[in-house]
């Protein structure tokens, strides 16, 4: 009804969650975009078949010559370095503990690394700033400032 859309992507250091919606649907667009932050529900079957999601654009990185070139960077990288990590899942690496298995360690990461102090919300449209902050504060404020495990930090561990 509103238009909108909405995607995530993984970069180098950040996961980023986006939506976009129709100005008349900013109120009610911003509690269902809290909600996932909130109360997500990873159900595990959900999980599974993002997997083939995942793969397929594994797939098409591998043919990119900037993803090449990176690859290549990073195997200069001292051996001890995380860049000498694989960045990128596949359906090999995604798929290995089966559906139940990967479902609950996505969970565990959620509830161990989302948290308010290491996410950042950007909103722009026709409202002012001010009744967006309010929006915001209102349809995020209840996220436990510590994560659902209360441990989170400002930085990972």
């Amino acid at each position: 009804d509103h238009g909108g859309s909405s995607n995530a992507y993984t970069a180098e250091e950040a996961t980023v969650f986006f939506a976009d919606l129709s100005a008349g649907a900013f109120e009610e667009g911003m509690e269902r975009f809290a909600d996932f932050f909130n109360a997500p529900l990873l159900d595990p079957l959900a999980v599974w078949e993002e997997v083939n999601a995942v793969n397929s654009e594994h797939a098409k990185n591998q043919q990119s010559p900037s993803w090449q070139t990176s690859r290549v960077m990073y195997s200069l990288a001292s051996p001890s370095s995380p860049l000498q990590w694989f960045h990128t899942g596949d359906k090999a690496t995604l798929a290995r503990g089966g559906r139940d298995d990967l479902a609950a360690a996505i969970r565990a990461y959620f509830d161990e690394n989302f948290c308010p102090p290491r996410m950042h919300l950007v909103t722009f449209g026709p409202d002012t700033i001010e009744h967006q902050l309010s929006v915001a504060a209102t349809a995020f404020g209840s996220i436990p400032r510590l994560g659902r495990k209360g441990a989170c930090s400002e930085t990972p561990r």
